[in-house]
């Protein structure tokens, strides 16, 4: 092929290297889409596998915990597969961690116990974080000409924030036609149609394309002449901290803790754990408040009560079917019975929806009798069951009255989220746009440091108590300013360490200075900071999420100064 004069700029994009961007943005999409997947269904998913309402506090409980065990095996992990990136080549481990991010959401989707779910979802996270620094890595050296290697890695990266845009679609579309889809193979009395296990389902959708493209697209050619020459060091987690490279690996580890610090102790929580506590869904929460209390009477009733129930279920064969199918029945029952009371039915609606309620009371009055007569003999079994229903249905019951002003809260939750992923993507976009222009590195982390010192404390400490309609748009600068961070060291990161150790060292900034120790500011936020605040609960998170937002920059923005710089760019 005719190699162009440097006149003539750089040689037109190949079909080749098309088909690497492809699966790169593909890649980078369902990195994002594989995390965020995890808020969205880990309460009702736990919920379900321990047999409690996902208001129970057990739940609760458990999403914090899984939160921070996958974080962490997702940092150990993906150490060690940045130093497998080094030592067995980058397409071959980018191609191992697609397949385990999308293949784990599906055997998670089958998960009947707590400790498989979280291995599964942990093997998942652990996919993810070796994926990005495998394809950053990957990336760099197949574009070795610098100013379109830039433009490559700041664009596909870009459509990591699509991710969570498609992944809320996904889940959205899942719940409102699980009841639809085929059933899913699960014992009883789990639910064969829930929307979770769907939602996990579609985390296989990357496996497919990168599968049928990755035969075609190669190795990198760096890599691989050095090791095939014999000149391909071996990779070393010491070499990291050699004087030649310690400043690197410790301020680019501190800088990636910053910016997750960010997203964890601060946007992550905004949506759940603070906007609730704006001043405009004061009514909302005043409803809510007595209700809550119920509920939580009602849950310590309940987990009294499951230890016997799960004893009994394990002791009585052919009563966990009874008690999954009596479960469902009584769901559909108070759905159908809610139907039946509409006021905007017609006669022949109302007559069918009658007539469908008296078949589903037949069908419980049958069940009762199997209920019975499994229990036969065990009198204290079947006392078991009905009391865990009862107490299922005053819950049921609770939920219903709570919906209006929980609905009505989980929106502007929902509208908070919205801004912040739409923030982040344009904070992506404005990096790649930048890095086109040719701003110098120090300064183009510093355009997004600087702006974050005014716009996180005008957001959290004035707009969520004074402008709760702005709030919003306050999100969306801190999203954009904190995830923008994201992208400059997916194209920095490949850059400052030499090529038998550019999966190492970025490994060890992303997934040990990132997301283990930046993903423990939530744990700072809300544990350590929120509880020494004044005011209620929602209003201690958000100026606990200030301050280390605010901290993590202002530690950022000092960092940013003994940041080196890429030889290629000085």
């Amino acid at each position: 092929m005719r190699m162009n004069s440097p006149a003539a700029g750089p040689a037109r994009i190949t079909p080749t290297q098309w088909l690497v961007i492809l699966i790169a943005i593909i890649g980078f999409a369902f990195d994002t889409y594989e995390l965020l997947m995890l808020p969205l269904i880990a309460g009702p998913a736990i919920a379900e596998i321990l047999q409690v309402p996902p208001s129970n506090p057990i739940v609760t409980e458990w999403v914090g915990q899984m939160l921070w065990m996958t974080a962490l095996c997702g940092g150990v992990f993906g150490l060690l597969g940045g130093w497998l990136t080094d030592r067995l080549g980058r397409k071959t481990v980018l191609a191992a961690s697609i397949a385990l991010y999308s293949l784990s959401p599906v055997a998670a989707a089958f998960s009947t116990t707590l400790p498989w779910f979280l291995f599964f979802r942990c093997a998942t996270f652990v996919g993810v974080c070796v994926e990005f620094v495998a394809a950053i890595t990957w990336l760099a050296e197949l574009f070795p000409e610098r100013g379109r290697r830039e433009k490559v890695l700041g664009w596909t990266q870009a459509f990591a924030s699509i991710g969570g845009l498609l992944v809320t679609g996904a889940n959205a579309w899942t719940l409102a036609h699980a009841s639809s889809l085929f059933a899913i193979p699960v014992p009883e009395p789990f639910n064969s149609h829930a929307y979770w296990r769907y939602t996990l389902l579609t985390g296989m959708i990357p496996a497919i394309p990168i599968a049928l493209l990755l035969p075609f697209v190669p190795e990198s050619p760096a890599w691989k002449e050095r090791r095939a020459s014999g000149t391909l060091k071996r990779p070393s987690f010491g070499e990291l901290f050699s004087p030649a490279l310690r400043r690197t690996t410790l301020v680019a580890a501190a800088l990636s803790a910053c910016a997750y610090g960010a997203a964890f102790g601060m946007l992550q929580l905004t949506p759940t754990r603070i906007v609730p506590g704006l001043s405009d869904l004061a009514e909302q929460r005043k409803t809510l408040k007595p209700l809550q209390d119920d509920a939580k009477a009602l849950n310590g009733q309940l987990n009294a009560v499951m230890p016997q129930y799960r004893e009994t279920m394990a002791s009585t064969p052919g009563l966990a079917e009874v008690a999954g199918q009596r479960a469902r029945l009584r769901i559909a029952l108070r759905s159908t019975k809610k139907q039946s009371e509409a006021t905007n039915l017609d006669e022949a609606a109302r007559v069918a929806v009658l007539g469908k309620l008296g078949g589903m009371s037949n069908q419980l009055a049958k069940l009762d009798v199997e209920l019975s007569r499994v229990t036969e003999g065990k009198p204290e079994a079947k006392k078991v069951v009905v009391e865990r229903e009862k107490v299922m249905g005053q819950l049921a019951a609770n939920r219903e009255k709570q919906d209006p002003a929980d609905t009505a809260i989980k929106a502007r939750g929902n509208e908070a989220q919205f801004y912040q992923e739409t923030g982040g993507l344009v904070g992506r976009i404005l990096l790649a746009l930048l890095i086109v222009a040719a701003v110098s590195r120090g300064n183009l982390l510093r355009l997004f440091q600087v702006p974050g010192l005014i716009a996180v404390p005008l957001t959290y400490f004035f707009l969520f108590r004074n402008q709760p309609e702005l709030f919003k748009w306050g999100v969306a600068a801190c999203g954009l300013l904190t995830v923008a961070q994201f992208s400059y060291f997916g194209e920095y990161l490949p850059k400052v360490f030499p090529i038998h150790l550019r999966g190492t060292g970025g490994s060890f900034a992303t997934n040990v200075g990132g997301r283990m120790f930046g993903t423990s500011a939530a744990y700072l936020t809300t544990k350590l900071i929120a509880p020494n605040l004044g005011g209620n609960t929602f209003e201690q998170v958000a100026m606990a999420a200030g301050i280390v937002g605010l901290g993590v920059f202002v530690l950022g923005l000092g960092l940013s100064f003994f940041l080196p710089q890429p030889k290629s760019a000085e």
